[in-house]
C-alpha cells in the first residue's frame, strides 16, 4: 500500500534534483534558485537540513497514513450445510464488536444468517474468506470456479431510526439455489 506514496516521494526528489542541476551556473561561486549568491556555508547547510527534514516528515506521514488506512480482512464463518442469504450489519449501536483473530475480523454467522455488529465496515483491498463451521473444524467455501457457493455479494447502506448503517450481503449455496432464491422459489436441492 505504500508503493504509490513512495513513487510520489521519488518523483518529488527527482524533480528537485533536476531543477537544482539545471540551474547550476558554471562559475566557481555557484548561485541557484535554492542558494542565493551571497549565502555562506552555514546557510546552505541549514537549507539542506531543513529540506531533508521536510522530505523525511513527508515520507513518515505517508507511511503512517498507509498503515492506518489498510483494511482488515473479514473472515466469515457460516454453519455447516447452511444455504441462504447472509447479512452482516455494521455500525449497529449497542451491538458487540467483531473479535479480531490473527489480524482478521471474525464474523460467526448464526443459524438465521444475520449478524449485527458495532464494528465499522472495512473498505479497500483485502482478502475476505468464507468458511463452513462443522464439528470437524473449518472448511473453505469456494467463491469461484465450478463448485462456487458464494453469490450476489453486495455492500449497501440503509437508513433507519438509529441512522445510517452499512451492510454486506451475499448468498451461500449452489447456482440453482441462488437462482431460485433470486426468483423467490425453492429448488428441490435446497435442504
Amino acid at each position: 500500500m505504500t508503493l504509490p506514496y513512495l513513487a510520489i516521494v521519488l518523483l518529488i526528489l527527482v524533480t528537485v534534483y533536476s531543477a537544482a542541476a539545471t540551474f547550476r551556473s558554471p562559475e566557481k561561486e555557484r548561485s541557484s534558485w535554492i542558494f542565493p549568491s551571497g549565502a555562506n556555508k552555514w546557510v546552505r547547510r541549514l537549507i539542506v537540513l531543513f529540506t531533508l527534514a521536510i522530505v523525511l516528515g513527508a515520507v513518515l506521514w505517508f507511511l503512517a497514513a498507509s498503515r492506518s488506512s489498510t483494511p482488515r480482512p473479514l473472515k466469515i464463518i457460516v454453519p455447516q450445510d447452511y444455504s441462504g442469504w447472509v447479512r452482516v450489519d455494521f455500525g449497529v449501536k449497542d451491538a458487540p464488536a467483531l473479535p479480531i483473530e490473527s489480524g482478521e475480523m471474525l464474523a460467526r454467522i448464526p443459524a438465521d444468517g444475520r449478524i449485527k455488529t458495532s464494528s465499522p465496515q472495512q473498505f479497500g483491498l483485502s482478502k475476505d474468506s468464507y468458511l463452513f463451521q462443522s464439528a470437524a473444524g473449518l472448511r473453505p467455501i469456494p467463491y469461484s470456479g465450478a463448485n462456487r457457493m458464494i453469490w450476489g455479494k453486495i455492500d449497501g447502506e440503509s437508513s433507519g431510526a438509529s441512522g445510517k448503517q452499512t451492510y454486506e450481503e451475499f448468498f451461500v449455496g449452489n447456482e440453482q439455489q441462488y437462482r431460485d432464491a433470486v426468483r423467490g422459489t425453492k429448488s428441490s436441492s435446497t435442504p
